[in-house]
């Protein structure tokens, strides 16, 4: 913990934020351990502001800590275990913490493999007591209602029930929904922060849609009555958008999209229906609406442009949101949580350079107290420079990318690692990024393309890449690279694709549909055969919506069988002509491990160079410290061996 400053108007904050920004002559190499740390995230302040509680690694697994405002220096109350991973957590009461947790465990086999599924469990934790009672299910909870000092309402199956966190037992059904496969049913419920029903939204299927769609109502609760008072329609990526009621409470704030543009912000009337759009950017998509942690209302909105942007509808929430930015130059930060009453706030700050930290402030002492920060070891002084690095696709399409430099070298023919991101429902911007920084560290050049198909660029260019894995995908990753050597950034004969699940699977196919290209290979949890992957969905028991999400994206398994082949790295392996890194986490169960083990056995028939490091005890996501530790000790040794200086 830091030492409580005053900051009238937080113009202080700046100063502490100084202290750790300022460069050194010749800052140490940082080693591994200092990036591979599990970080500190997201922390959360009681309703009362008595108490905060941070997500950290303990012990090299992901826990909790629970501080006191008041004491922040005293020793915390710690949750960790060692079987389950903590996966998220929310404050229920002022003293009563809800813990979400979650394991993969092997069911069984079948075709030889084994069959892994994530299981899931609710804890809560009492903090004025220091005990911990088991919740009875792993619910999504809706309304904390803090007039009663022991009930949440939470969702199970589509219905709505109650239930006691002091002391669970069986949760009482307070109103049915419809109960149905994937969001065919009731998918959401809106209560008005007092436990009081104001709203659900009921979801029906379209038969024999692919993609799939859903047709979503959004009901009022009238006098006791249900009554429709708007549809819409949505896909597998397309939901209702609705995040909640609107701050005065007479209406629904939505996220929408309008033909291909980018998403915007809607107001739905509660009364009518009628829908008044709020806001729209013509560049970017509203990445999501910011929720009020106690009431549920949605009360701001956030872009993701080349940093994330933060704005609120209200006066006084965007006052503090212009004061931080203020005290806070240059970084992206927000309030990321605080009491009911708002004198306590905690607000999260970050960088290009500078890892995630978090400060309280305290709005009427005008007091902020630094209380947790990721990877706090790290000398940012030996961090590289991320920059924009924008280009045109052959075929013209406008591609937004970011080029991390090495630390006190030129940018000029370098190694350099291109870094394709995962989903591929998602985007890189120029917050820290631990894997690339360390890289960059270490002598290389790290290129991050948004290929078409990424997240926040408008529906149009996210749906460019809908079956186009190992094709136009891939095509704008390679111009990224070939526009690096042209413009003298990149050594040619020094290029190595490296990459995490979608990446994975770029990486693989970069090797084998652009072999000329590369001098190695890195591919964590990849994709070696996408018809497989689809199957994987019917074979072990996937949902639905799950499987139409790949169909969508990859293509169908039956007519689109050729094209899936052709672009299966596993089935071109003949044609890799540099070394591979095979990495696999061996409880993954988003991208089972025998797709990595099968493109060994392809990479080996074919008489290639390839390695395989198997990962014992985590999932997809890098949970475990030790994981994130190996990723980056391997890494780094096969990078060195093949275009290390």
């Amino acid at each position: 913990m830091g030492p409580v400053r005053s900051v009238a108007g937080f113009a202080t904050a700046a100063i502490v934020l100084g202290l750790f920004c300022s460069r050194a002559a010749a800052a140490p190499l940082p080693p591994p351990e200092a990036f591979a740390v599990l970080p500190d995230e997201a922390p959360q302040i009681s309703p009362d502001g008595k108490y905060f509680a941070v997500r950290r690694g303990i012990n090299g697994r992901p826990g909790i800590a629970i501080y006191q405002v008041d004491a922040p220096a005293q020793l915390p109350l710690l949750f960790t275990s060692a079987d389950w991973l903590v996966d998220g957590m929310r404050w229920a009461k002022s003293d009563v913490l809800l813990v979400y947790n979650k394991k993969n465990v092997t069911l069984g086999s079948a075709d030889n493999v084994n069959f892994l599924r994530q299981i899931e469990e609710a804890t809560a934790i009492l903090v004025n007591e220091r005990k911990q009672v088991q919740l009875s299910a792993y619910m999504q909870i809706e309304d904390i209602d803090l007039d009663d000092p022991d009930i949440v309402y939470a969702t199970i199956g589509g219905s709505l029930y109650s239930m006691n966190v002091r002391a669970p037992g069986r949760p009482q059904l307070v109103m049915s929904g419809l109960h149905g496969i994937g969001y065919d049913g009731t998918a959401k419920w809106f209560l008005d922060g007092h436990g009081k029903v104001v709203a659900r939204v009921d979801s029906a299927v379209e038969p024999n849609s692919l993609p799939q769609k859903w047709h979503f109502t959004l009901k009022l609760r009238d006098k006791g009555d249900w009554r429709d008072i708007a549809n819409f329609d949505g896909s597998v990526d397309r939901d209702d958008g609705i995040a909640g009621l609107s701050e005065d409470g007479f209406g629904f704030l939505r996220i929408a999209a309008d033909g291909q543009s980018t998403l915007s912000i809607r107001r739905v009337d509660a009364g009518g229906g009628a829908e008044t759009e709020l806001y729209k950017n013509s560049e970017h998509d509203v990445e999501g609406l910011l929720v009020d942690e106690w009431t549920g209302r949605a009360v701001g909105y956030t872009l993701d442009e080349d940093m994330p942007v933060f704005r609120y509808f209200d006066p006084k929430r965007e006052a503090l949101q212009k004061g931080l930015e203020k005290a806070f130059p240059g970084l992206s930060v927000h309030a990321i949580s605080e009491d009911i009453a708002q004198d306590k706030v905690i607000a999260a700050v970050e960088g290009p350079q500078i890892p995630p930290s978090y400060y309280l402030v305290n709005r009427v002492t005008h007091q902020a107290i630094s209380i947790a920060a990721s990877n706090p070891d790290l000398d940012v002084s030996a961090l590289g420079e991320v920059r924009p690095y924008p280009y045109a696709a052959r075929d013209g399409l406008p591609i937004h990318a970011y080029l991390t430099l090495p630390p006190g070298k030129p940018a000029k023919n370098l190694p350099l690692v291109v870094m394709p991101h995962g989903g591929p429902d998602a985007r890189d911007d120029m917050t820290f990024d631990w894997w690339s920084q360390f890289l960059a560290t270490r002598g290389y050049a790290v290129l991050r393309p948004n290929f078409r198909g990424s997240t926040g660029y408008g529906f149009a260019f996210h749906e460019a890449g809908f079956h186009q894995w190992g094709l136009k995908m891939q095509d704008d990753i390679s111009d990224g690279v070939k526009k690096a050597i042209a413009d003298g950034i990149a050594d040619p004969k020094r290029v190595c694709i490296v990459g995490a699940s979608y990446g994975g699977y770029a990486a693989l196919a970069g090797a084998t549909l652009s072999p000329d290209l590369y001098a190695c290979i890195i591919s964590y949890a990849g994709i070696g055969n996408l018809s497989d992957l689809l199957g994987y969905d019917a074979r072990f028991g996937e949902s639905i919506t799950h499987g139409s999400f790949n169909a969508t994206r990859i293509g169908d398994s039956f007519s689109d069988a050729a094209q899936l082949r052709a672009t299966s790295p596993q089935f071109l392996a003949d044609r890799v002509r540099a070394p591979v890194l095979l990495l696999h986490s061996e409880l993954d169960v988003t991208v089972p491990i025998y797709q990595s083990e099968n493109m060994e056995t392809a990479l080996k028939k074919a008489g290639k160079s390839v390695q395989f490091v198997r990962l014992p005890g985590d999932d997809h996501y890098l949970s475990l410290e030790q994981t994130r530790l190996a990723l980056l000790k391997e890494t780094e040794r096969f990078l060195a061996a093949h275009i290390g200086d």
